[in-house]
């Protein structure tokens, strides 16, 4: 992620690396109550991959901490960010 903080029409630009370069990354980001309100998925170029989200709409009417799921293959990582409704 690029900021730690996000408010309503904010971009959200994600980047990353993967060591496995063939294999598709499922991007998904959860709200305050653990429901999935974005899903996306990427298929690595050279081990890189990227994207952009526009924070608000459908899902994001409340503020506080949101979670960004990283899954490719048996690795699951978590980052979260906080939303300013």
């Amino acid at each position: 992620l690029d900021q730690s903080t996000y408010q309503n029409a904010d971009i959200i630009s994600i980047s990353g690396v993967s060591s496995l370069s063939t294999t598709p990354i499922e991007l998904s980001i959860k709200d305050t109550d653990d429901a999935k309100i974005w899903e996306e998925i990427l298929n690595p170029k050279q081990g890189k991959f990227s994207t952009l989200v526009i924070a608000g709409g459908g899902g994001w009417e409340n503020g506080g901490v949101y979670t960004l799921n990283v899954k490719q293959v048996d690795s699951d990582n978590k980052i979260e960010f906080k939303f300013v409704a």
